[in-house]
Formats: C-alpha cells, sequence, structure tokens
C-alpha cells in the first residue's frame, strides 16, 4: 500500500473537507427575484407542455390500439355473408377510433402541432391504414387521402368546435 492510499485503502479528495449540509453563506436564493419568477414560469410552462405531450401518446397508443384490433377483425373475413357483419362491427370500432382522434384535434387546437407531432404519428398512421384496408375490402381499390381526410374532419356538433387533424 502506498502512503496516499493510507490503511483503509481510501484516498480522500480536496472537495471531502467542506461540509456537505451546509449552504455557503452570502449564496441564499430569493425566492422573489425576476430571475426565479421567470423560470418559476417557464417550469410552468414546460410541465404544462409535457402533460399534454403525454395525454398524446396515451391516445396515440389508444388509436393504435383500437385500428391494429380492427385489421385483425378485418383478416377474419372468410365468406360473403360473414363479410357484412365483420364489416359493419369494422365501422362501429373505426367510429371509436374517430372520437379518439377528436380528442387529439381537441387537445392540439390552438397549437403547433409539429410540436407533438412525434406523439401521434403511429396512431394515425395505424387507422390510415385500418381504414385503407377495410376500404379496399368493401370496393377492391385503394381510398385516397382526401377521403380519408372527410372523415376526420368535426364539426361544431361532434364536439363544440371545429377542428381538422391530417
Amino acid at each position: 500500500m502506498s502512503n496516499k492510499e493510507g490503511s483503509g485503502g481510501f484516498r480522500k479528495r480536496k472537495h471531502d473537507n467542506f461540509p456537505h449540509n451546509q449552504r455557503r453563506e452570502g449564496k441564499d436564493v430569493n425566492s422573489s427575484s425576476p430571475v426565479m419568477l421567470a423560470f418559476k414560469s417557464f417550469q410552468q410552462e414546460l410541465d404544462a407542455r409535457h402533460d399534454k405531450y403525454e395525454r398524446l401518446v396515451k391516445l396515440s397508443r389508444d388509436i393504435t390500439v383500437e385500428s391494429k384490433r380492427t385489421i385483425f377483425l378485418l383478416h377474419r373475413i372468410t365468406s360473403a355473408p360473414d363479410m357484412e357483419e365483420i364489416l359493419t362491427e369494422s365501422e362501429i370500432k373505426l367510429d371509436g377510433v374517430r372520437q379518439k382522434i377528436l380528442q387529439v384535434a381537441q387537445e392540439l387546437s390552438g397549437e403547433d402541432m409539429h410540436q407533438f407531432h412525434r406523439a401521434i404519428t403511429i396512431g394515425l398512421q395505424e387507422y390510415v391504414e385500418a381504414v385503407s384496408f377495410q376500404h379496399f375490402i368493401k370496393t377492391r381499390s385503394l381510398i385516397s387521402m382526401d377521403e380519408i381526410n372527410k372523415q376526420l374532419i368535426f364539426t361544431t356538433e361532434d364536439n363544440g368546435k371545429e377542428n381538422k387533424t391530417c
């Protein structure tokens, strides 16, 4: 063992001489200072934005799950008589998904959608896949983006204010 390590094998560092639990004198923070008030407002703004982002992620997960369930349901179509029943059930499921998308539109009302794009993209992609698959089964043709967007225009009777996503 060297002299630096001592008997316990622990080498004392410079900062070990300073008291750990005491503030340095003269460094007290004034919580009513303009800088602290500004940081407090920044903290509240960031917390609100983070909470909104988390709500959007949860809604997007719900959209993704319900869209996947609709796709799995549509995969069960095996015969013509059973097809109408399954298509009706899939339309009911997709209406529920549209209601979730309406909630997303309400959350994004007055916001820059691009700040929350990553939170909702996956859910919207899965929804488009489900609608496209359902449309293909019904018509044997692909659905256009305009037709999908028409389904996502929400009027005042839907929610009290008009919103559009996509």
